[in-house]
């Protein structure tokens, strides 16, 4: 198992450096540059003012000579400085020569979307589970054929009309909860239980937004699998050794049956910062994903290739993890790997 997990970490790091290059050509093949942003604010830039931009941010030079820059900086985890947000350290936080501390755009964005996908995929499992193995159970009645009809109901419905609706319906119409940024005005002035129940209710509609479109692919994965599970011969066997019901359902079919979830769990990690987008950017959410989106808007390729790698190497210690998840919780994985 150690060979196996120091080979895999060792193959991690030529990948990530092929994802960074691939991703920093395509980056470039986008028309327009920063100097270009900051002359559509401005009409009356010159073309040697832009130049001098250019320079300065060595986006005058060979594409792959800027990436063998970046690349050595990134090296050292320095990923740089923002283009567009006054010169902000793109990934940690820095301090300047009169001490004064400025806290990386990543370090502070990165918090709140993990918070977020965290907090969204336990609303997922909780309700994600019981619906999937209740389907399965009562397969072709009423509650199975509910909860499909549930199912495909999340499936068709576009997160960000979902979003706007209950934005509309419990802030706007009936205002019980707030439907932007992540704290009231003046919150900093509240008591610490007070400022938490603040962001809670900040929180709330993004955390729904995300686990309702989020649970019906599970809640269907996870019928499939107990339909599958339910009909081979160990489930029958235990049935007709006279074991309860509830042990033949909770502790071997449904344990066997999770037992995928764990690579789909693995593979949804680059979802935690391409999924925000759209529900940080309506509820002007200071995530990872609203800063990808206005990096973008801004052609900011500090604070984009910094994003990129780390959504990256998220993907590829995410897909290490459910490996090694996965051979922990099969033995019959864990002997293949150890061997």
């Amino acid at each position: 198992m150690i060979k196996y997990l120091l080979n895999r970490l060792f193959w991690m790091v030529p990948l990530l450096v092929g994802i960074s290059l691939i991703s920093f050509l395509i980056m470039h093949l986008a028309p327009g540059d920063v100097t270009s942003t900051e002359a559509s604010f401005n009409p009356k830039t010159s073309e040697e003012s832009r130049q001098k931009l250019r320079e300065l941010y060595n986006l005058d030079k060979p594409v792959i000579v800027q990436y063998g820059l970046w690349l050595k900086r990134m090296s050292t985890l320095d990923f740089g400085h923002s283009f567009a947000s006054h010169q902000s350290p793109v990934f940690w936080e820095e301090k300047d020569k009169d001490g004064n501390v400025t806290k990386g755009m990543i370090q502070e964005a990165l918090p709140i979307t993990l918070l977020i996908n965290v907090l969204s995929l336990v609303l997922i499992i909780g309700i994600a589970l019981p619906l999937g193995v209740i389907s399965a159970l009562t397969q072709n009645k009423l509650p199975d054929r509910s909860i499909t009809i549930f199912v495909f109901i999340g499936f068709a419905i576009p997160s960000f009309w979902l979003a706007l609706m209950l934005m509309y319906w419990t802030g706007v119409s009936h205002n019980w909860l707030p439907i932007s940024g992540l704290h009231s005005l003046g919150a900093e002035k509240l008591p610490w239980l007070a400022q938490q129940w603040d962001t809670l209710k900040h929180l709330t509609l993004p955390i729904l937004i995300s686990g309702l479109t989020g649970l019906a692919g599970i809640s269907l994965f996870v019928r499939n699998g107990m339909l599958d599970v339910l009909h081979q011969d160990y489930i029958t066997t235990a049935r007709a050794k006279g074991l309860p019901e509830n042990t033949v359902v909770y502790k071997h079919a449904l344990r066997n049956a999770l037992l995928p979830l764990i690579t789909i769990f693995g593979l949804s990690i680059p979802g935690l910062i391409g999924g925000s987008v759209i529900a940080e950017s309506i509820f002007a959410i200071p995530g990872m994903g609203k800063l990808f989106y206005d990096a973008v808007l801004m052609r900011d390729f500090p604070v984009i290739m910094g994003i990129l790698t780390i959504g990256s190497a998220l993907t590829l210690l995410g897909n290490l993890l459910a490996d090694l998840a996965y051979a922990w919780a099969d033995p019959r994985v864990r002997k293949g790997v150890a061997q």
